[in-house]
């Protein structure tokens, strides 16, 4: 076969990207083989001499989508540049972003883990209904008392009644009082059902917990001002269904765990497709230690939080 010159390599990228003509109708116009008008194309490329420009608007969210995946090991990255006009909060941006993505993944699941907190509330409250058939929808962990003045245990139901969805119920608190008490919890037939079937969760949605009197188990009177100087003390930066981890997503209270009703963090990172949702400034610790100690394999927040999180890293530098 002829050697083709520079002049023909550029004749060929422009029949092929700017008159649109196929690959096979430039092989029949200059005598090359479809095979070597690929091979071309995709030299010209790595030679320069084309390149493509894609015109995003939010092409700075996308490369941060990437970035927070690749830094993190993330499976997938969702990212939200949220607007300050019209009546939506960053919450609810952030929660319709996460609503969005459920619709799209849901019905590959067979059952669905979930644990309440504020960013997961947004996300349920902007989720539209949807059928996801053979469902099961299930506690991961006890309850909390009241979200946005509606009681958990509601709002897990109405979470069953928009996917159409089978509710199991954890009927106990996320903490309580001491060890004795959570281990004759554990004997009741109902929470050994509910657990046991979280364990088998193929889906799980949550949000990471704030330490200290912003955050729910304080607020919701389970922790005091002194658990707060004990867990401070130990490393802790964050929590998830009551499960309190340090900066490398490792456990980090041992007394708090024995008094704490649901799955733990070792059960949790098993499940195969875990859902964190945070944001806010005072989220960034908390959730970098989640993203540390693979708790998460889906992030989803907003475009400040993301870029703060990847200045934390490291890796990010190198």
């Amino acid at each position: 076969m002829r050697e083709i010159s520079d002049r023909d390599v550029l004749k060929i990228c422009y029949l092929y990207y700017r008159e649109e003509q196929t690959q096979e109708e430039i092989s029949g116009l200059l005598g090359y083989s479809r095979f070597k008008i690929s091979r071309i194309l995709k030299e010209a490329r790595k030679r320069g001499l084309v390149t493509v420009t894609i015109h995003d608007p939010m092409i700075h969210v996308t490369e941060t989508e990437v970035e927070l995946a690749k830094t993190f090991g993330l499976d997938k990255a969702i990212v939200v540049r949220v607007s300050e006009f019209g009546n939506h909060s960053d919450l609810d941006q952030v929660g319709q972003a996460g609503a969005q993505y459920l619709r799209e993944i849901l019905n590959r699941y067979h059952t669905f883990g979930v644990t309440w907190g504020h960013t997961v509330y947004h996300v349920v409250k902007e989720l539209e209904p949807v059928e996801a058939k053979n469902l099961s929808l299930v506690q991961i962990g006890g309850g909390l008392g009241t979200i946005e003045g509606t009681d958990n245990n509601m709002l897990t139901m109405t979470l069953g009644q928009k996917l159409g969805a089978k509710a199991y119920l954890i009927p106990a608190p996320v903490i309580v009082r001491n060890r004795a008490l959570r281990n004759t919890l554990f004997k009741e037939r109902k929470i050994q059902e509910t657990l046991g079937l979280a364990r088998k969760a193929d889906l799980v949605l949550f949000g990471v917990g704030l330490i200290g009197a912003e955050g729910l188990l304080w607020k919701s009177g389970f922790l005091s001002k002194s658990d707060t100087v004990k867990l401070k003390e130990a490393g802790a930066v964050g929590a998830i269904c009551g499960r309190f981890f340090d900066a490398n997503g490792r456990e980090c209270w041992n007394e708090l765990d024995d008094r704490t009703i649901g799955l733990t963090l070792d059960e949790l990172r098993k499940i195969k497709h875990k859902i964190g949702v945070g944001v806010g400034q005072e989220k960034v610790d908390g959730i970098f230690g989640a993203l540390k100690g693979k708790l998460l394999n889906v992030l989803v927040t907003d475009e400040d939080t993301a870029t703060r999180l990847l200045a934390k890293s490291p890796s990010r530098g190198e």
